[in-house]
């Protein structure tokens, strides 16, 4: 790899340690809204997480397959 490719790959590592607990706060975070009374905001972030998690799955698993061909 050249030296813009090892940047940029060192880039992208430090986002996903940064976003490692992603879901984990979002459940965090509906949990919390649901204890101060906001059911309906908890929904929310609980369906954002959803539509995120099934859009992770659907990329990673079409790379995964282009990647074994």
């Amino acid at each position: 790899m050249d030296n813009n490719a090892d940047t940029y790959l060192s880039e992208l590592e430090e986002l996903l340690s940064l976003q490692a607990s992603y879901f984990d706060n979002l459940i965090k975070m509906g949990i919390i809204l649901e204890n101060a009374g906001q059911p309906q905001k908890a929904m929310e972030v609980y369906k954002k997480g959803m539509e995120t998690a099934d859009k992770a799955k659907t990329e990673l698993s079409y790379t995964m397959m282009v990647l074994m061909d």
